[in-house]
């Protein structure tokens, strides 16, 4: 393929974020707004945010493109519902990378190299209070090992350190970490290039862990072909239709800086930790750039912009692990309001086999991070937190439905874990079973009249069987129902009106 063959706007986050401000998805800033202002008004506020003179600089910036469901299923080009299904279908049907010269990639329409470089320049902030320094939280790494071969793609913070160098955490287990660790015992540098300014479909790739080329899986999420330029200082290919692409190495002298603390996706701060220093060789750009934030380590998990992605990442993992279990779940829900989608809620058809909720538990406590799982029945919505906690307060009895277990591995910085390094983890089943014979086992729902006359009083439409009074007035065509109780009053004084099992309201066999 060539750059004809692609539309290199179609992808572009500016395109994606015009669309996103005509549905009203935007908070537009026209007026000049300092970089130290720039976090509060980013999470204060439901929507993504757009400022058009960020800085000293006056450049535009956005932020939270990702940070609701909602936002993101547009990305995905379908409905907030459809999501989890566009994803899984996309899985299934692979992409590929290829690459354009240079000259036809909108990204290398800018390009700064020497001392033309200045990372001052650029839209590094303070993004916490307690933070080391000012960050970026927006880059995406693309690299190459250079031993295997092996496309590697994941997500990084960047801390400013001066004109031409910066830091990012490769603290945290990655395949990234291992690559530049046997590059440092080869004493080699580790080219990487990080492009700013990425489609949400690309934070979906850097954040999924699949045995597949990671350049390609960008293309797949994408559902479409994806466009590399190789950068012009360090050859590592990277997205040809981004904002900004900044290339350099890590260097072989290991892990030597202190990066951080700053605040992470716990909703805690992260400790500042020794990490290696990241020298910058260029940087490429679109000539309007649109550069981007990522609202990170916030009080409002809900608005933080991996928690969208993560939760669609963990449901569709959890129904592939049911669905290997021949286990078919009604809806599953990972709850938006925790770090990574460590809570996550099932609900089942309550015909289902007995104990099924448990082997639900089970299935899911093998799953890597997480730690809470509520089963609840098919009638309660588990989107919906007054449901499940109805569910909690009526269907579970702790000293039969709780599950715990412990020995799990920690995911990454868990503030849970514990002296040994482990996780423990807790299950809920809050499943009823078939509703049974019992009125008082039935869900109260709005009464639903039909208006179709059929009979011509209470007494015909009771000496066809009980009836509860919402039967008996659809029997009549009742709009409200007054006419039918001094009807059953008359039927009461004559003593051939009584009550059935379930309360539904009967002839007397006298009568009958």
């Amino acid at each position: 393929m060539n750059a004809r063959d692609v539309d290199l706007d179609r992808f572009r986050l500016r395109k994606l974020v015009d669309q996103l401000t005509e549905l009203g998805e935007v908070e537009v800033h026209d007026e000049p707004v300092a970089l130290a202002d720039l976090s509060s008004i980013i999470e204060a506020s439901t929507k993504a945010v757009l400022f058009r003179k960020a800085g000293p600089e006056q450049v535009e910036v956005v932020a939270g493109v990702m940070g609701s469901r909602r936002r993101l299923a547009f990305a995905l080009g379908v409905g907030e519902e459809d999501s989890v299904r566009e994803y899984q279908r996309r899985l299934a049907s692979p992409q590929k990378h290829f690459e354009i010269p240079s000259s036809d990639a909108p990204v290398h329409q800018v390009i700064l190299t020497g001392d033309d470089i200045d990372l001052t320049k650029l839209p590094f902030y303070l993004q916490h209070d307690l933070d080391g320094g000012p960050y970026i939280s927006s880059a995406i790494d693309f690299s190459v090992d250079p031993a295997s071969g092996r496309h590697n793609v994941g997500c990084r913070r960047m801390m400013l350190r001066g004109r031409k160098q910066l830091t990012t955490n490769l603290t945290a287990p990655s395949d990234l970490k291992l690559t530049y660790r046997a590059c440092v015992e080869r004493g080699e540098r580790l080219p990487i290039s990080f492009a700013i300014g990425s489609h949400p479909t690309s934070y979906l790739a850097a954040t999924e862990r699949r045995p597949v080329d990671e350049f390609d899986l960008v293309a797949t999420l994408r559902g479409a072909p994806l466009a590399m330029v190789r950068g012009v200082s360090n050859g590592v290919p990277a997205p040809a239709d981004a904002e900004m692409i900044i290339e350099g190495y890590l260097d072989e002298a290991g892990y030597t800086e202190l990066d951080g603390p700053y605040g992470e996706f716990w909703g805690f701060y992260g400790p500042a930790h020794i990490d290696p220093v990241f020298h910058v060789t260029a940087i490429a750009m679109r000539a309007d750039v649109l550069h981007q934030s990522l609202l990170h380590g916030c009080r409002n998990m809900t608005r933080m912009e991996f928690t969208p992605a993560a939760a669609l990442h963990t449901e569709a993992t959890v129904w592939a692990a049911l669905r290997g279990m021949r286990i078919e779940p009604a809806a599953v829900h990972a709850v938006d309001a925790v770090a990574v989608s460590q809570h996550v809620r099932v609900a089942l058809d309550p015909a289902a086999a007995p104990g099924q909720a448990r082997s639900v538990i089970s299935a899911l406590f093998a799953l890597p991070g997480m730690k809470h799982v509520v089963v609840v029945d098919s009638d309660i919505d588990v989107r919906d937190d007054a449901e499940v906690e109805w569910a909690l307060s009526t269907r579970f009895r702790p000293d039969r439905d709780l599950v715990t277990a412990e020995g799990f591995p920690a995911y990454y910085t868990d503030p849970t874990t514990s002296e040994r390094g482990t996780l423990s983890k807790v299950g809920f089943d809050a499943t009823a079973g078939l509703p049974g014979d019992s009125m008082e086992n039935w869900r109260p729902t709005p009464p639903r009249v039909s208006r179709e006359r059929r009979v011509g009083s209470v007494r015909e439409a009771l000496r066809d069987g009980p009836l509860y009074f919402r039967e008996i007035m659809d029997a009549l065509g009742s709009d409200d129902g007054r006419e039918i109780v001094l009807q059953l009053d008359e039927l009461r004084e004559e003593g051939v009106l009584t009550r059935g099992p379930n309360w539904q309201w009967e002839l007397t066999k006298k009568e009958g």
